[in-house]
């Protein structure tokens, strides 16, 4: 996608610099903001085709502005910079919308495969259409959920996961190919992040005994068609 218009949230004057001038060289259309107030505003004037968010930021950090984003702009894709490393840190930043994260220090060949990446998915998205398997109807179009007839809450990557699951029931689906799929190829090492969020699904959807989302050990998960 040359061209894109991509915005980076960067308050760090040397980090902010050297990402802008990095993606300019890729061929890329980079804006440059420091704090999510202005980030806000950016997208709001021009809707960029992606969002580079440091997850640090003064006044409003990145995890309250890639929120706002999500529920502004659903379609809008996130790359959250981060210099924290733990589990619970980036789930964090998925739940708030997040489609993926880098870790700082990156290496700059990281950074543009994940800008390609997330640029092409958002080329290739397929025409929506309602999905259903066990009870749980998923629209695509409007980012929703329903158990039984009735809407459920979701973050932004619980319902890209679920939407995965609901999309391939019926079929055992091996754990590298979900976190390709709903997490992108670079995160296989990130193991624990599925089991966290299949956890968050079983809650919301009501699966109290493990047999709509069926955990097959050693290879994936299975969801059932009901």
């Amino acid at each position: 996608m040359p061209g894109a218009h991509i915005l980076v949230v960067e308050d760090n004057e040397t980090i902010g610099r050297f990402v802008e001038l990095e993606l300019k060289h890729a061929g890329y259309a980079p804006q440059r903001v420091e704090d999510g107030h202005a980030a806000l505003d950016a997208v709001a004037v021009a809707e960029p085709d992606l969002v580079v968010l440091d997850l640090m930021l003064p006044g409003l950090d990145g995890l309250d502005v890639a929120r706002s984003l999500r529920s502004r702009w659903p379609r809008l894709p996130i790359l959250m910079l981060t210099a924290r490393a733990e589990t619970h840190d980036v789930v964090s930043g998925f739940d708030a919308g997040a489609d993926d994260y880098l870790r700082k220090p990156f290496e700059v060949a990281e950074l543009l495969s994940r800008v390609r990446a997330l640029l092409k998915r958002t080329e290739r998205q397929p025409k929506p259409q309602t999905l259903s398997a066990s009870g749980i109807d998923i629209d695509p179009e409007k980012r929703l959920a329903r158990v039984g007839g009735e809407q459920i809450d979701l973050t932004a990557k619980e319902f890209d996961l679920l939407h995965f699951l609901v999309e391939n029931a019926g079929r055992v689906i091996p754990r590298d190919e979900i976190l390709s799929a709903v997490w992108g190829a670079q995160h296989a090492t990130d193991s624990n992040v599925i089991e966290v969020f299949v956890c968050h699904l079983r809650n919301k959807i009501g699966d109290r005994d493990n047999r709509v989302i069926q955990t097959i050990r050693g290879v994936g998960y299975f969801f059932a068609r009901g």
